[in-house]
């Protein structure tokens, strides 16, 4: 943090973008839970933008639906140049007060075509998360069960080449400790909280974020209801409070991290979107954390772990 009244987050997932082109609406539009318009001038947020691709979508049409998403990304961005800025390298700080790294929730969006991997990195995906809640030519998701196909395995390895972040937020619990037998660097679970609170298949069991912390990757806190509490009953600041609490005593220090769902699920009634990080950020500050422990969670546990992983990749230019 860098001072008292200026606070940096690094956000790990929101679904702000498909939200805009199924709506047809822009990054100032009033009802997104990102909206820019509302972004607290006392909160510098690098926010991961998911394309996120609906398990309807597969093969070509998934791809040409990734297409038209990331055309408005693109659009967007130059649109709001001088507020909004794209990053693509962890190599320096984010200088703005909105930053954007584009992400792919569901590897759908590879159409089964390995050379995708590729295309997406060169056009800025710097993480994607392998499945949605279906299976689909990569893995089994969370909603389907079932494990990695030989393609899904030849994907992760590409990713992990080029240092793009292996997402396992909606794979299923096979697939997740299929692909503990075979990944070789740190992967995430950009939005997912702890089962043993929430009792969601969406969510981590101890085990599994003990797996994620010893390999040195990050859980991003969702902000959902119903992932923080059952049937979302009582979902406030508290509970997730009480996730990021239960996470650092299974030695998550360095691991915790935010990944909101902005946009993409129904939200406590007191974190209603950007305009409610500053509370959120008091709340922490109230809960017994150390400065340097709110530091870690807002930013830079997800930020070195990106770091990382592109200080890592072997085909970078």
């Amino acid at each position: 943090m860098a001072t008292t009244s200026e606070y940096r987050l690094l956000d790990l997932h929101c679904d702000t973008v498909t939200r805009c082109l199924e709506e047809g609406c822009n990054l100032d539009h009033p009802n997104l839970h990102f909206s820019l318009s509302r972004l607290p001038k006392s909160i510098k947020l690098c926010q991961a933008a998911a394309i996120y691709i609906p398990d309807q979508y597969r093969g070509k049409e998934a791809q040409d639906y990734f297409t038209r998403a990331y055309q408005l990304y693109r659009a967007e961005c130059a649109r709001k140049q001088g507020e909004l800025q794209s990053l693509q390298d962890f190599g320096s700080l984010p200088r703005g007060r909105a930053t954007f790294f584009l992400t792919v929730e569901g590897g759908a969006a590879l159409g089964g075509d390995l050379a995708w991997v590729d295309k997406l990195w060169n056009l800025g995906v710097r993480m994607m998360t392998l499945t949605w809640n279906g299976a689909n030519e990569i893995a089994g998701g969370a909603g389907s069960g079932g494990g990695f196909t030989p393609f899904g395995r030849q994907v992760v390895a590409r990713m992990e080449e080029l240092g793009m972040a292996v997402d396992v937020s909606h794979l299923s619990d096979e697939g997740f400790w299929e692909l503990c037998q075979f990944a070789t660097a740190p992967f995430c679970a950009s939005h997912s909280n702890a089962r043993a609170l929430c009792n969601h298949p969406r969510n981590l069991t101890d085990e599994m974020l003990r797996e994620i912390i010893r390999r040195k990757g990050v859980v991003g806190i969702n902000y959902c209801r119903r992932f923080l509490t059952p049937e979302g009953e009582g979902a406030n600041i508290d509970a997730i409070l009480r996730h990021i609490h239960h996470i650092l005593d299974l030695g998550g220090e360095d691991a915790v991290a935010l990944g909101s769902d902005f946009d993409g699920t129904d939200l406590p009634d007191d974190l209603q979107g950007v305009q409610d990080l500053e509370p959120l950020v008091q709340r922490l500050m109230q809960s017994g954390l150390s400065e340097e422990m709110i530091g870690k969670l807002l930013f830079e546990n997800a930020w070195t772990y990106l770091k990382g992983l592109q200080k890592q990749g072997r085909n970078l230019p």
